[in-house]
This record gives C-alpha cells, structure tokens and sequence, in this order.
C-alpha cells in the first residue's frame, strides 16, 4: 500500500528504554521506523522480516529517534494555543483557504450541554456544533468530535478528489474516510483510497497536493522517478506544498490526536 505519512523520518547515545509497536505491510520493502507527535514509535516491516532483528535495530537507531522525540516535543511548544489538552471551543478548518489567507477559515463554534443518554454532536445553524450528553468526559466529547469530522471529511473530500480523478483522468475504486495515526492518505494495489479528516485542517493547496499524490499511485504503487514525473504533469509546481505537508501536523489541534 502507497501511503502518505503524518510524521516523516527526519545520534546522542542514551540508556532510556524505548517501546515500540511492529506492523507488518505488505508494501514495504524495507523496514522503516515512525514516530508520532507523541513520540510513540512504529516500525513498519514487509511481511516476511525477521521481528527479531528488531530491537538491535532499535538500539542501533537509538540516537535517532531520541533526537527526533525531542524535536517534535520542542516544536509541539511552538504550536497554537488550541494544542492545549481541554475540551476545544473551537474547529479552524483551512481546507478551503489559499495559504496566503488567514480569514478565510471556516470556523465552526462548540458548546456543551450536559444530559442524560448517549453523547451526540449535533450541527446548528451558523457554523454552531452542540455536544450534549457526558460533557465531562474529555474522551467522549473528543470521539463524537473526531466522528462529526469524519462526516464532514467524507463529505467535502470525496467529491473533490472523484472530480480530480475525472479531471486528471487517473480513476480509482473506493474512496473511504478515517483518522489514521501516521498517515495523510494512502492508496491501496486495489486503487481504493483512504483519506484522513484532519485533511480538513490543511491549507486548500496542500489538500489538494495529497488528493493528487494519492491519484497517482493509481499508476505507480512507488516514489520512484516515473511517479513524481507524473504528480508533476497532473500538479505541476507541487513541491512547496509536499515542503509545507513534512510539518503539516502542526495545523492538527493537539485534542484530535488524544
């Protein structure tokens, strides 16, 4: 599976223990070792590898993935305030502003209304988004949140990228909406692809760069020169916006990834 990852690779030795999870994929060819803003650690490996390479391969990257744990926890301190862990009074989503433009978002307001029964997010008119239910719950009210963005991805992004695909005249299959961990998109050897709704929080611009890169894995399940070859025919002048997406995460509030 082609796929575009949140937290892309970027030596002090050191004693701390690290943990980490292994997932196997059958379109990897090599292992490869993921961090995620919260420093979680993944490494993804083709089906066949040997899993007990693994952690001589950890403490030989060891130095690596410290250093790049810190990085992302001194940039997470350089993030907007609605990275702070409470409930959000607020979604900024930037999928349909230019870069250039900063008041163009659209903002959609949150409250809270505590209830007996099920927790629900309930739209209301003027871009209003109601939580009823155990607003207390942190977690709760995160979930119906992420399910609301979830809905309103499937409904913005899926007819965009099926009009890129009549447009650019790359057809795929399926199209599906999750809130993947580590990646932005992803396009299977089935030509299904499986888009992100923090995409939502991205400038128009790089969105659409990620609609496009996924596109062109219809034709190339690989980043080799035939590949970027062609996500510059059908984008041409996409290379700030892949710039821009290596730290798209910073435009994802902090909550959306508790």
């Amino acid at each position: 599976m082609a796929q575009l990852e949140l937290f892309p690779p970027s030596e002090p030795p050191s004693s701390e223990h690290i943990d980490y999870t292994v997932r196997k994929s059958k379109r990897a060819k090599h292992v490869s070792i993921k961090i995620t803003v919260d420093g979680n650690v993944e490494v993804v490996v083709p089906p066949t590898y040997n899993c007990n390479k693994i952690p001589t391969l950890i403490k030989k990257r060891r130095g690596w993935i410290l250093k790049n744990r810190e990085r992302l926890s001194k940039e997470r301190q350089d993030t907007v305030t609605d990275w702070q862990m409470r409930q959000p009074e607020k979604l900024e989503l930037r999928w349909l502003a230019d870069l250039e433009q900063t008041d163009a978002h659209e903002v959609w307001h949150i409250s809270y209304e505590a209830s007996p029964g099920p927790t629900l997010c309930i739209p209301m008119p003027g871009n209003q988004l109601k939580i009823r239910g155990q607003v207390e719950s942190f977690a709760i009210c995160n979930q119906v949140l992420c399910e609301w963005l979830g809905h309103k991805a499937h409904k913005e992004l899926v007819p965009w990228i099926r009009q890129l695909s009549f447009d650019l005249d790359l057809p795929f299959k399926r199209p599906s909406v999750r809130g993947q961990k580590t990646r932005w998109a992803s396009c299977s050897s089935s030509k299904n692809i499986s888009l992100n709704y923090k995409l939502l929080f991205l400038p128009k611009e790089v969105v659409q760069y990620v609609l496009v890169h996924e596109l062109c894995h219809t034709v190339h399940m690989n980043h080799s020169q035939s590949f970027w070859q062609l996500v510059s025919e059908k984008m041409p002048g996409f290379e700030p916006y892949r710039k821009i997406l290596k730290n798209g995460w910073k435009y994802v509030p902090r909550w959306v990834e508790s």
